[in-house]
């Protein structure tokens, strides 16, 4: 563990905040699994995104600004052959990107928004028009969107709360009947959906459909920052409205950006580790659900729902008695699994989640 993290467990009724980015590690003798970290494919501790970040810190330093131009067309040639957007900015975080990309919209638009979408796509949008949808609702969201002139919708891939994969389809087929402004959400499905991670614009073959998007370069690729991408008419009007803000990432980011896209493009031990990344999830949802708690999740990130706040707080607080480390927002609990877990760390969080849900009295003994 890296030195910072030493006292982390000296607090025993409390819950560490700061833990290391590994699927497991050992403490004090101790295995922890770590299912908080969305790094499902283990790419931030991939040798050649670590090789790529020291070569260019030794040869240019942290603040080298000398190959950025370079770097940054690189970057959007990649970009263009594997998601095939004209054009692209980087930004340091999702606030960031979203306030460029929603900045172009006057005050009179309406922004349709899922329930279940990014919480910083909401907090950017707080003082915007906005009109929330239920993603099993379509034809509350015709309605809503046939009253509206200038609208723009916001589609997700997947529901980092939920754990599932919107459906894209019907909800392109409304946006465009109502001649929708479409706004895909890629931050939870690029580098995890789609051929080799390409995203779910790719999964749905949306590319001449969707007019803008946006996603993460941290997440599942082991990067950093996110990225708007768009054609270039589009990448220019909000250049126009944040250039005097623009924060650019190091040079030494966008380089094993760069790299993260290479390996999606060339690697071809990326499909079997997909394959086995998602046989996993199968098996996990499926004793999940034999066991008895309640989830909607199809996908290797796995929600499992509670009756309220307080249930899912003391299940999330003995699962980490147990060495096991899981994500909580309200009355739901989220499990990111990682091909580092192996079927024995997922049967053993299997059977940890059972123990204690007979001792909560949420699932009968």
């Amino acid at each position: 563990m890296k030195p910072y993290q030493v006292h982390l467990f000296t607090d025993k009724d409390k819950i560490p905040i700061f833990l290391p980015c590994e699927p497991f590690f050992v403490y004090e003798n101790k295995r922890f699994l770590n299912f908080r970290i969305c790094d499902c494919l283990y790419l931030k501790n991939h040798e050649y995104l670590k090789e790529v970040a020291k070569l260019d810190i030794e040869s240019g330093g942290i603040t080298s600004t000398d190959r950025r131009v370079k770097i940054m067309e690189d970057l959007e040639r990649a970009m263009l052959e594997i998601k095939k957007v004209n054009a692209l900015l980087m930004f340091p975080d999702e606030i960031s990107a979203h306030h460029a990309m929603f900045s172009i919209f006057d005050s009179k638009t309406t922004f349709f928004v899922d329930y279940a979408t990014s919480p910083s796509i909401i907090a950017v949008l707080q003082y915007r028009n906005i009109e929330y949808y239920n993603y099993h609702d379509l034809e509350q969201l015709d309605r809503l969107l046939s009253a509206k002139s200038e609208k723009v919708i916001v589609i997700d891939g997947v529901y980092e709360w939920i754990g599932n994969i919107s459906p894209v389809n019907d909800l392109i087929k409304v946006a465009k009947d109502n001649e929708c402004f479409i706004v895909a959400n890629e931050v939870n499905s690029f580098g995890f959906l789609g051929r080799n991670g390409r995203g779910f614009i790719d999964l749905f073959n949306l590319y001449d459909v969707v007019n803008i998007e946006v996603g993460s370069f941290s997440k599942f690729l082991g990067g950093f920052g996110c990225y708007v991408g768009a054609k270039k008419y589009l990448i220019n009007k909000i250049k126009e409205n944040i250039i005097d803000i623009l924060n650019p990432l190091p040079q030494f980011m966008l380089s094993v950006n760069l790299a993260g896209l290479y390996i999606i493009r060339t690697e071809k031990e990326r499909k079997k580790i997909f394959q086995k990344l998602w046989k996993n999830s199968r098996y996990f949802i499926s004793r999940l659900k034999q066991i008895g708690l309640s989830t909607r999740s199809e996908t290797p990130i796995v929600v499992i729902s509670f009756n309220n706040d307080e249930e899912a707080g003391q299940f999330t607080k003995k699962l980490f008695f147990e060495q096991i480390i899981v994500a909580q927002n309200k009355e739901r609990i989220r499990l990111c699994l990682s091909i580092e877990h192996s079927k024995e760390d997922l049967d053993y969080c299997l059977d940890k989640l059972e123990s204690i849900g007979k001792e909560l009295g949420i699932l009968k003994s």
